[in-house]
């Protein structure tokens, strides 16, 4: 069911018609509705599989391999900048044809034991710099995520507290603003 509402200042104006409300019933399709888009779900799924899928961080036209370790220039910055982490895992994202980089992660955890999760993402459309920014919750678990746009690549470091403890900030701002990006 359907229920219009229409507003108007108090008092009105003097070319203001009376205001009524009416109700509009709901059209005998729309009861089937819900039957029908069940059936459409069991009959269509089987084959969503094969026309739909997660093209992750790809572009649908581009056929994309992933590795479970970063390029060793990730590596080597963020041993760099954070010399007493380690990681607990990585991967890239990339297309062999061209050996061009679309997304590359990697995921540690500091000495104090703080996570960090440091990402280059390749984004299509204007290459606008910006960065690098900075924001942090207030309240403990502190977390903190810099971010900045360079050429055509968002990077950005996530850290997250979860004792309490100081954060590697000046670390992650110099990584986002310096860190070598993949060709």
């Amino acid at each position: 069911m359907v229920t219009f509402v229409e507003v108007a200042p108090e008092g009105g104006g003097p070319d203001d018609e009376p205001l009524h409300g009416e109700r509009i019933g709901r059209p005998a399709w729309l009861t089937r509705a819900r039957y029908l888009a069940l059936v459409a779900v069991i009959v269509g799924a089987p084959a969503a599989g094969y026309v739909y899928s997660d093209r992750g961080h790809c572009p649908l036209t581009v056929s994309c391999e992933v590795l479970d370790q970063a390029r060793p220039d990730l590596r080597g910055s963020y041993y760099d900048l954070f010399p007493d982490a380690q990681t607990i895992a990585s991967s890239v994202w990339y297309a062999p044809a061209t050996d061009t980089v679309y997304y590359q992660e990697l995921d540690g955890t500091g000495a104090s034991g703080e996570t960090i999760i440091l990402t280059q993402q390749r984004l299509s459309g204007p290459d606008i710099p910006f960065g690098p920014t900075l924001d942090r919750t207030l309240k403990p678990p502190h977390h903190v995520l810099v971010t900045a746009r360079r050429g055509p690549w968002l990077v950005t470091a996530a850290l997250y507290s979860s004792r309490g403890g100081l954060l590697p900030i000046m670390a992650a701002l110099r990584w986002v603003a310096s860190s070598p990006l993949p060709g």
